[in-house]
């Protein structure tokens, strides 16, 4: 007999090939149909088994993929928050060559706020030089302001004492004291002017023949009253082996010796200071040879070497009010000095006295060769101009009215023009030998007259006769045609030397 558990499937395939008696009268084939009974229930089994198996791994296959998916996103996420990490810190130039590479991303994130701490410190230490260099300014301007308003003050003063005086010994007297004031005043506005035209490299140096030798001694000479103001003596020495006679620019190197010894002068009392002049060697035509100032004045700390040859600066905050002076004159020097393809070189020591050397390699020549003489204006005597016709462009009458004394000192004829408009005018129906023009003036300025006479006229002299100077109005004054400019307030040295050129 079939048992009733048996696999319902097995059953329908027993039914259709035996019949139940033959079933229960046959032991052997109970058994065997028991024993594949027993099979068809374990398939079954493990068929449920493999299907609730199957059914698990694709639930825990789902959740492995969630959060694969998950993670995926987070890491997507955090490389776009890098990228525009890195990108903010580079202003969205940077350029990137993997953007799925994290561990790159992050080198490249570390290298750029490597690369922002630095540019930031760089920042901060420019701040610090900025801050510096304001502070340099005000105290220059501060020190420009009181080394203005004094010889200003002694100027004021002393044209209101001479007025109430008015007597011919105090005239004498007063007129000495606002000479060298208006003096101290002229050297210190030059200073300023000279030092901006070597910033805009707008000086040029020239090539003249000259007697080197004459020069130095000249400056010693000229600079003796200002050292006896402080019980100081001036020694020259110069090498018996020197050769004098050089190509160079006298005026300039003038310049570099004079600023070193005033500096000498103002920083030693009761002592001496030698200007010192050495030949080294001569070469192909070019004389090799050393000048010396040196003093044994108060000397300069080691510290402050390199300080000392910087704009506005001095060695010590209270050596401007002691000493006085702008901290323009050793920075001048070293500039022009590098003009001359050389440089200064400095020795001091603190109560001992400094030493201010340089090297000059120059072309020499022989004493035939015709020599500059007109070196420095103090030196240079003024030449009769007698029958030079001059139209002075100035809209100043004050200025007008020096200008004309000072011209007519020389028997120079003048004609006056009170702007530019009438300048041109007068020199369509007159005939000029120079034109001193004005360049800011009311209807038409210099620049403009300038021009208009140049259209029609390459050959005249017009010299700008001005207090406009800068880098831009010497360019700009060039480019339309003028030859020269003198400077206000002017030496009337240098404008009777420039006019000597066109005068025939």
């Amino acid at each position: 007999m079939i048992k009733e558990n048996i696999h319902r499937q097995l059953n329908r395939q027993i039914k259709k090939c035996f019949s139940e008696d033959f079933i229960i009268n046959n032991e052997a084939l109970q058994n065997f149909i028991e024993i594949v009974n027993l099979s068809y229930l374990n398939f079954e089994k493990d068929a449920e088994l493999f299907e609730q198996s199957s059914r698990l791994n694709d639930l825990e296959y789902n959740e492995i993929n969630q959060k694969l998916k998950s993670e995926l996103v987070k890491k997507e996420n955090i490389q776009n928050k890098l990228i525009q990490a890195i990108k903010q810190l580079n202003n969205n130039e940077i350029k990137l060559e993997d953007e799925n590479d994290s561990i790159n991303l992050l080198q490249i994130l570390r290298n750029e706020i490597e690369r922002k701490k630095e540019i930031q410190e760089q920042l901060f230490l420019a701040k610090l030089n900025a801050e510096k260099a304001n502070e340099a300014k005000s105290d220059f301007l501060s020190i420009m302001s009181h080394e203005i308003r004094t010889p200003l003050n002694a100027i004021i003063g002393l044209i209101y004492i001479m007025e109430k005086e008015n007597t011919l010994n105090s005239f004498q007297e007063n007129l000495e004291i606002l000479k060298y004031s208006t003096q101290n005043l002229y050297m210190l506005i030059n200073d300023i002017l000279d030092f901006n035209r070597i910033e805009a490299g707008k000086v040029n140096l020239e090539n003249i023949p000259f007697d080197f030798k004459e020069l130095v001694l000249n400056i010693g000479k000229s600079l003796e009253i200002k050292a006896s103001e402080n019980l100081n003596k001036i020694e020259v020495i110069i090498d018996d082996n020197f050769t004098p006679y050089v190509i160079s620019d006298p005026l300039r190197i003038s310049q570099i010796i004079t600023n070193l010894v005033s500096n000498a002068i103002k920083f030693t009392k009761n002592g001496l200071i030698q200007i010192k002049i050495d030949q080294i060697k001569q070469k192909d035509n070019i004389s090799v040879f050393k000048v010396q100032v040196i003093d044994n004045g108060i000397g300069i700390n080691t510290e402050k070497f390199k300080l000392i040859f910087q704009k506005f600066e001095q060695a010590e905050e209270k050596t401007s009010r002691q000493f006085g002076g702008t901290g323009l004159g050793l920075a001048i020097t070293k500039k022009l000095l590098y003009l001359l393809n050389t440089d200064v070189v400095l020795h001091s020591e603190i109560g001992i006295g400094s030493n201010f050397s340089f090297v000059l390699e120059l072309p020499f020549f022989s004493t035939n060769l015709e020599l500059n003489e007109s070196i420095v204006y103090h030196d240079y005597n003024e030449e009769n101009l007698e029958g030079l016709k001059v139209l002075l462009v100035e809209d100043n009458l004050i200025n007008i009215k020096i200008a004309e004394k000072i011209l007519k000192q020389w028997n120079v004829i003048v004609d006056t023009a009170e702007n530019g408009l009438v300048a041109v005018e007068k020199y369509k129906s007159s005939t000029y030998d120079v034109i001193l023009m004005d360049l800011l003036m009311p209807v038409m300025d210099g620049y403009e007259a300038t021009a208009k006479i140049r259209s029609t006229d390459s050959l005249i002299p017009i010299i700008a006769l001005t207090a406009t100077f800068s880098s831009d109005s010497l360019e700009k004054g060039i480019k339309i045609g003028l030859n020269d400019f003198v400077i206000k307030p002017f030496n009337p040295k240098e404008l009777n030397m420039k006019l000597k050129k066109y005068y025939k």
